[in-house]
């Protein structure tokens, strides 16, 4: 009996633990899968939170980004390529100064003149409406996505308008730079689309022109000038080319091609001469201006369009010492024609540093740390058809320019052109040119050839052979006279000296002379040989 009812209270027991017991560890299983429903609900949540901020943040960046980018589209719609190598000549936008925000005063000018033409540059429509996609055909400045306004308005601006008409008739002091950039537009507006040219040989035979005496900026071919100006001075001992001449706030960070240099590095009058043709260095120009003009730019500048009216160029204008555009400099373009240019560079190849100069294919210099900076030349087409110079110059409103100075043999060719689109087309195009002035040449004399005997006293040999030291050539349809002259010789002569000339004559001016070298040595009598020779009347 006793082991019946104890095994019933085991069976209770059992059944008791079994389902109490195993519906507790069932509820915390169901607590646990309960908490991490909500643990896994809760960071879905932040995680889905977290997701939304960013998103937001990157809709606020793209934004900004894209007004940012319109921003710079806006301002860069007129710009050319920053990566062309006349680009970062002498242009309206320096990618270096504006970011590091030296050149506040060419950036304040550019803002300027955007600000007015943005006002004043929106033309309506007859139904009120301005048209999407409106390039302004002054400034390049794009406008879009406008919406259509409303009768009201464009009644207000219409009257605005005609108020502005108004005004033209007036002086208005406060727009100089726009006036000065209608004034050179109505200038250039004729021929913007022809190239201007001027070929022709140093003593004036000319072998093409086109359009050569319609007036056009120049942009830094105006760097001749100052150069000339400069070295007038020099020759004057007005100044020195070993002065040294230190950078200013004023001038260190001008714009578009510039040396590399911190205010109060220093250099010579001569560098920086050399860094204008060399490598066009707008802030060496404005330094020189100021360094020769005695703190005067304005000065310089006069001097510059006086030397302009001594060498004959009646339609040329400077007004700044680089040849930058109004947009950086507020004051007029610096205007001249191709025939005029040539007037030009065919002075500065009479000098012979400007020939040196110019020739030069790079620019080494110690800046202030000491180290060895090197400026390649703009002029890519030196060493091809006997070119030696001389200078480029562009900005946007001038186009490609180019003054080639060029010799083959004794015919020096001067070669201008004004207006091409692009860089490489200028350089086709002169290569072009230099190839048929090739072709129309006819050599006269050949480097080598024997021009004869010539006379050494107190040399044991009494005559010398000589030869031409370089090809004589003439165009097909001219006539050249030729006469050689020998130099007062006397022993010793080595072989290679100069014995001898030959000039090139036309219409009676000696326009070239080459020179004769001997091919041999004349050795000096001894005194002895002298006296015999002396005592025979020249016999022995």
């Amino acid at each position: 009996m006793l082991n019946k009812i104890t095994k019933i209270l085991l069976i209770i027991s059992l059944f008791t633990f079994l389902l109490y017991g195993e519906g507790e560890n069932r509820g915390e299983r169901s607590d646990d899968i309960g908490n991490i429903i909500k643990n896994s609900s809760q960071e879905n949540f932040q995680t889905e939170k977290e997701r939304k901020r960013q998103e937001r943040e990157e809709r606020k960046r793209l934004k900004k980004e894209e007004k940012e980018r319109k921003k710079r589209e806006k301002e860069r719609i007129y710009l050319p390529d920053v990566n062309d190598k006349d680009y970062q000549e002498n242009e309206n936008f320096d990618k270096n100064n504006t970011n590091n925000g030296n050149n506040s005063t060419i950036k304040q000018n550019i803002n300027n003149q955007n600000n007015f033409n943005n006002n004043s540059s929106q033309k309506q429509t007859e139904n009120g409406k301005i048209p999407k996609n409106n390039i302004d055909t002054d400034m390049g400045i794009n406008i879009d996505n406008v919406e259509p306004v409303s009768e009201d308005i464009s009644k207000i601006l219409e009257e605005n308008r005609k108020k502005e008409e108004d005004k033209k008739t007036k002086i208005d002091k406060k727009k100089p730079i726009v006036q000065a950039i209608d004034k050179e537009k109505e200038e250039i507006s004729q021929y913007k689309d022809s190239l201007l040219k001027y070929i022709a040989t140093k003593d004036g035979k000319v072998i093409k022109k086109e359009f050569e005496t319609q007036r056009h900026p120049i942009a830094s071919l105006t760097k001749v000038m100052n150069i000339l100006v400069a070295l007038d001075e020099v020759d004057k001992g007005n100044v020195s080319l070993d002065d040294k001449v230190c950078f200013s706030p004023q001038n260190a960070n001008i714009g578009g091609s510039w040396l590399n240099v911190k205010v109060g590095d220093c250099y010579t009058l001569r560098e920086l001469l050399r860094s204008e043709i060399i490598y066009s260095a707008n802030n060496s120009a404005y330094l020189v201006a100021y360094h020769v003009g005695k703190g005067d730019i304005e000065y310089f500048v006069k001097l510059m369009n006086r030397k302009a009216k001594e060498l004959g160029m009646n339609n040329t204008e400077f007004h700044t010492p680089a040849g930058l555009p109004t947009s950086m400099t507020g004051k007029g373009m610096d205007i001249s024609t191709a025939y005029d240019m040539y007037l030009m560079g065919k002075k500065a190849v009479e000098d012979k540093r400007i020939r040196e100069w110019g020739s030069e294919t790079e620019l080494v210099l110690v800046n202030s740390s000491g180290e060895q900076v090197i400026y390649k030349s703009r002029n890519d087409l030196l060493n091809k058809y006997g070119i030696f110079g001389l200078k480029t110059g562009f900005h946007v409103q001038a186009g490609y320019n180019i003054i080639v100075t060029g010799k083959m043999g004794n015919i020096e060719i001067i070669s201008v052109v004004l207006g091409h689109k692009t860089h490489n087309q200028r350089t086709a195009d002169q290569i072009e040119e230099f190839s048929q002035i090739q072709k129309k040449l006819k050599k006269v004399y050949i480097m080598g050839q024997d021009m004869g005997d010539f006379t050494v006293r107190n040399s044991r040999k009494r005559k010398i052979k000589g030869v031409l030291s370089e090809n004589v050539y003439q165009f097909d349809n001219t006539y050249y006279e030729f006469k050689v002259t020998s130099l007062n010789l006397k022993a010793k002569v080595n072989k290679g000296d100069i014995i001898g000339k030959l000039e090139v004559i036309s219409n009676g001016e000696v326009i070239s002379i080459i020179d004769i070298l001997a091919i041999e040595e004349a050795d000096e009598l001894s005194w002895f040989g002298k006296f015999l020779r002396f005592i025979t009347f020249g016999l022995l």
